[in-house]
């Protein structure tokens, strides 16, 4: 269950000068530390004093702690290995994996069986599947291969995936979409953690790195790639990314880590993890901060990609009897910076960009009978983002609750049936002079499901899947799904998958009012702004090859026919007038492919490739949807060796092909992003009996800086070099 929480001052992270900085966190002031300023550096001087406390006790416990056990996730090998799935799933069944035990030591150990085992998803049906068995085309990456990779963010670990469009547009700043068009708020893709979706009210789409979620703390990401509507509803378009946390008990003990890196960033993470009798409990909170993207800015402004934040987690879990559990978890982030302020405010218009984000979520899970499970969740998210621009400063909240339950009728089908609801309060009165001709609003949305997976034959499986769902001002809106499988062997599947789904308008753009560029610029949304369906068709090969080669193959295409475009014309109101409107028909096709070899416990080769294609048929031009065009080729190869138990290497090489991205200096007007390759490298080396791990590597080492993407609502930055290095500590 989600309840995300709290009302924030809305003077959070906003309105605040640099000429006065705090001794503490550095952050600017008007005169002095003010709310947020007092909220951040008692947060940051907390986790510094923490971190002192404990690596001066752990320098102190090492000798005797030498001779503990080992904590099951003390040392990850990044051999190809895939983790063990815990008991967080959202669906709140345990989710472990054959062949792998809670109390191994450390993955170094395993088997090549082992190594090669079934993984567990919750995400395509919000229920455990083997992965084998799903006919999406699904992705999954683990803790360990965020490790690996080197990874700074989420959309960083999300470059692993094929199908998978990230651009770097500012340090604390990503684009990311499966499938499509990617931009800076992109609406056409889910986010999720945990089951709770993080989608904004006002613009859609997700701000990565604004919100309370720690890579130290996440079991895997699940993606789907393609539609997810009968699933998850409004918005779940293009595809679906779920964010899962680990359970408290894979995280026993303290947790100390420290890293630092090119441009002035550095991250400090405290974790612990405590189980007491039928309790599980994990407090964690980091803090980062850097100098930002050092090369880009515009002819009407410098370049200014600061960026400061902390965050702090809690997650529970109380296992009441054998039939019955709760989960709990709770967050906030609070962010300075992260928002190079675009010229589009116009000249000699500033304020400080932050934001503030919390979330307060409970689940209970009930067994009714065996593959019977009855599910409540509920949450309540509160953000607040001011990115640099007087005119865009609001705050919403969202109230939710899930109800699913899934169950096996007769041995052939399993069901599960639920309804989704929310309800949306949208505040811009904040806002300079204004940017709603509205300053408050109210909505909700209603949604109920129904999904069957019916094994007719021996090999043969059909899933249906039907939902319609109820938005205030958009109304009814069917969602739908049917996929027919084959199971080629116990380890491959082919599939066919038609499905329609749609991306509904959140509630802010039907009202929006915007003054840009001193008031020259108004950009006007439409109440009656209508739906974006989308009609997907997909054919999917999953399977392995001589127990060692995992490999999958998708073929899709999407057709879209309502797609909004923001579009300038003559005004009024102002010289100039943008209005938001469905536009446009949308056609995006292309072949994804995937594949992982395993060639020994110690030596494992990645690789996917990615081609994609954007059919654009309309009067206005592409750049009119705010976001970039697909790159039309892209792959990504990669290695992971452990020549010991102790010594892990790895490295990935990307390509990402041209695409077109909005020009801040030339708003109507478009700029080509040249092709890029991008080498990361990484070694770690563990010590103190793996209680203890120093790696070190560099991102982007082929060239000093390059162009990933560009939206109007940041100034442009391009993604650097960055060299970086990082002390892992874990005291069971």
């Amino acid at each position: 269950m989600n309840v995300e929480s709290q009302g924030l001052s809305r003077e959070y992270g906003v309105g605040l000068s640099k000429r006065a900085r705090c001794w503490t966190c550095q952050l600017g002031s008007n005169g002095g530390c003010k709310t947020v300023r007092s909220k951040m550096c008692r947060l940051k001087a907390t986790i510094d004093s923490l971190l002192k406390v404990c690596v001066a006790f752990a320098l102190t416990a090492f000798p005797f702690a030498a001779s503990a056990q080992v904590a099951p996730d003390a040392a990850l090998d990044f051999g190809g290995q895939i983790e063990p799935v815990d008991g967080g799933a959202p669906d709140g069944e345990d989710a472990t994996t054959e062949g792998v035990s809670e109390d191994d030591d450390g993955f170094a150990d395993l088997s090549l069986e082992e190594l090669m085992q079934v993984q567990v998803v919750v995400t395509a049906s919000r229920r455990e599947q083997n992965i084998s068995t799903v006919p999406y085309a699904i992705s999954v990456i683990t803790a360990a291969d965020i490790r690996a990779a080197g990874a700074r963010s989420v959309p960083d670990a999300l470059r692993l995936v094929s199908g998978v469009d990230v651009s770097d547009l500012a340090y604390g700043a990503a684009a990311v979409s499966p499938r499509g068009t990617h931009g800076f708020l992109v609406r056409s893709t889910l986010v999720l953690v945990d089951g709770r979706q993080i989608f904004d009210s006002h613009f859609g789409g997700t701000l990565w790195n604004n919100w309370p979620f720690q890579l130290e703390d996440i079991e895997r990401i699940e993606v789907i790639r393609g539609p997810g509507g009968v699933t998850w509803g409004a918005n779940a378009v293009n595809g679906v990314i779920n964010i899962i946390t680990k359970d408290p008990a894979d995280q026993l003990g303290l947790t100390l880590t420290s890293s630092g890196a090119s441009r002035g960033s550095f991250k400090q993470h405290i974790g612990y993890g405590v189980k007491e009798g039928k309790w599980r409990l994990r407090l964690s909170g980091e803090y980062e901060a850097s100098d930002g993207f050092n090369v880009g800015g515009s002819v009407w402004r410098r370049l200014d990609d600061e960026y400061k934040g902390g965050r702090i987690s809690l997650r529970a879990l109380y296992d009441a009897g054998p039939d019955d559990r709760f989960t709990f978890s709770a967050g906030n982030a609070v962010v300075d910076g992260a928002f190079p302020p675009t010229p589009m405010a116009g000249f000699g218009v500033r304020r400080n960009s932050g934001s503030q984000a919390s979330f307060i979520m409970g689940t209970w899970s009930h067994d009714t009978a065996k593959d019977d499970l009855f599910e409540v969740t509920a949450y309540v998210n509160d953000f607040q983002v001011s990115p640099g621009v007087p005119a865009i400063d609001y705050r919403y909240q969202q109230f939710a609750l899930q109800i699913r339950h899934s169950y096996a009728p007769a041995n052939a089908h399993r069901l599960t049936w639920g309804t989704d609801s929310r309800v949306d309060l949208l505040d811009a009165t904040n806002s300079d002079p204004f940017m709603l001709s509205r300053d408050s609003l109210t909505t909700a949305i209603i949604g109920l499901y129904i999904q069957d997976q019916w094994r007719f034959a021996p090999k043969w499986s059909l899933d249906l899947g039907a939902r319609i769902d109820y938005e205030c001002y958009g109304g009814f809106e069917p969602s739908a799904r049917a996929a027919l499988s084959y199971e080629l062997s116990e380890n491959a599947m082919i599939y066919g998958a038609v499905s329609r789904a749609f991306q509904m308008p959140p509630v802010g753009l039907r009202f929006l009012d915007l003054p840009l560029i001193n008031g020259i610029t108004r950009a006007k949304g439409r109440r009656d702004l209508g739906t974006d369906p989308l009609m997907a068709y997909e054919l999917g090969y999953r399977g392995r090859l001589f127990d060692r080669v995992d490999t999958s193959l998708n073929l899709f295409w999407h057709e879209q026919t309502d797609r909004t475009t923001l579009s300038p014309m003559l005004g009024p109101p102002g010289l100039l007038r943008m209005d938001l409107d469905n536009r446009a028909r949308m056609s995006t096709y292309g072949v994804e492919l995937d594949a992982k070899y395993v060639v020994t416990k110690n030596l494992t080769f990645l690789a996917n490739y990615t081609f994609e294609r954007v059919d654009w048929r309309a009067s206005v031009p592409f750049h009119d949807t705010e976001a970039m065009s697909p790159p039309a080729h892209k792959f990504m190869v990669g290695a992971r060796y452990s020549p010991t138990d102790d010594l892990h290497l790895s490295t990935h090489l990307y390509f990402v092909d041209a695409v077109t991205a909005p020009w801040v200096d030339m708003p109507f007007w478009h700029r080509k992003i040249d092709p890029y390759w991008r080498l990361d490298l990484r070694g770690e080396y563990e010590f103190w009996d793996d209680k203890a791990a120093l790696s070190v590597g560099v991102r982007n080492l082929l060239d000093s800086n390059h162009a990933e993407g560009g939206t109007l609502f940041l100034n442009y930055a391009e993604a650097p070099r960055m060299v970086f290095a990082e002390l892992r500590l874990r005291i069971p």
